[in-house]
């Protein structure tokens, strides 16, 4: 058996003993990311982890091999209390291996893992942001028959025009008269993206309802601009407590008494057809 061996059965051995917090990541997948560096602590000489010039290139591997064991249990969504604990335990474990391991070399690896954790860290979180904003975001129901779709961060053009479609499906189940869109927390204006979410409003046209934008900023004009979206045909307010106001004030004209089916179904047919834009 050699040197590394020992050491990751020694390693294994004090993850059982000691159970650091893993989140529930199986201690298995922690020996297997610790696996690559153990082999290179143990092959240093004697003595080269108590002292030495730890910038120099004979540690630059075992170094950057700490880095990418930090990564991974980032990766894995380790706590940083849990990271802390992994490390001191690769180095208990070859510690035991007729070498003494200095407090200025635990200084510089614990280091090394977490640069190597933050990194990981960034990545996870980036992945998940990812992740999300390639998901539609479902349509919220404010009142009997009116939704609101409300998108934040950055969605590519057809996730867009997946939540349109999940407003309209959401709208057509209910029965819905009025759509609210907010804008103001969508980031990164195109003319892709513009076409993408505007089409809100030829969708509630076609259902004989109303959709209402809010949150407008003059980079999403003029991306729409650019995508000639005429957004003066549109129900536009600044805000969304503006946007909500109007859907109640149509939601209570749809619910006057004495409104007749007849007349409510030519009043949506009507609005079906086009309506100019609030001002």
């Amino acid at each position: 058996m050699t040197d590394g061996d020992a050491a990751a059965a020694r390693f294994q051995a004090l993850l059982e003993r000691h159970r650091p917090p893993t989140g529930g990541v199986a201690l298995d997948e922690i020996v297997k990311e610790a696996a690559p560096v153990l082999p290179l602590l143990c092959e240093l000489p004697p003595g080269q982890l108590a002292h030495g010039d730890f910038d120099s290139f004979e540690y630059r591997e075992c170094f950057t091999v700490l880095t990418l064991l930090g990564r991974r249990l980032a990766l894995l969504d380790l706590t940083p209390s849990g990271a802390l604990q992994v490390v001191q335990l690769v180095l208990r474990a070859v510690g035991a291996s007729e070498t003494t391991i200095g407090s200025a070399f635990r200084e510089r690896a614990t280091g090394a893992v977490f640069e190597g954790f933050v990194l990981g860290r960034e990545e996870r979180v980036e992945h998940a942001l990812r992740a999300r904003s390639s998901e539609p975001i479902a349509p919220l129901p404010m009142a009997d028959r009116v939704f609101a779709l409300i998108v934040s961060g950055v969605h590519e053009p057809a996730v867009l025009s997946q939540c349109v479609d999940e407003l309209g499906r959401a709208m057509l189940d209910a029965d819905a008269t009025t759509a609210v869109v907010d804008l103001t927390q969508l980031g990164e204006p195109s003319p892709e993206r513009a076409a993408a979410i505007f089409s809100a409003d030829e969708m509630t046209r076609m259902l004989g309802a109303v959709c209402v934008f809010c949150g407008i900023s003059p980079s999403w004009r003029a991306a729409s601009e650019r995508a000639r979206i005429a957004l003066d045909t549109m129900e536009i307010v600044p805000t969304l407590a503006d946007a909500i106001a109007v859907a109640a004030d149509l939601e209570n004209r749809e619910a006057e008494p004495g409104t007749s089916t007849w007349k409510a179904v030519l009043g949506r047919l009507a609005r079906s057809r086009g309506r100019g834009a609030r001002k």
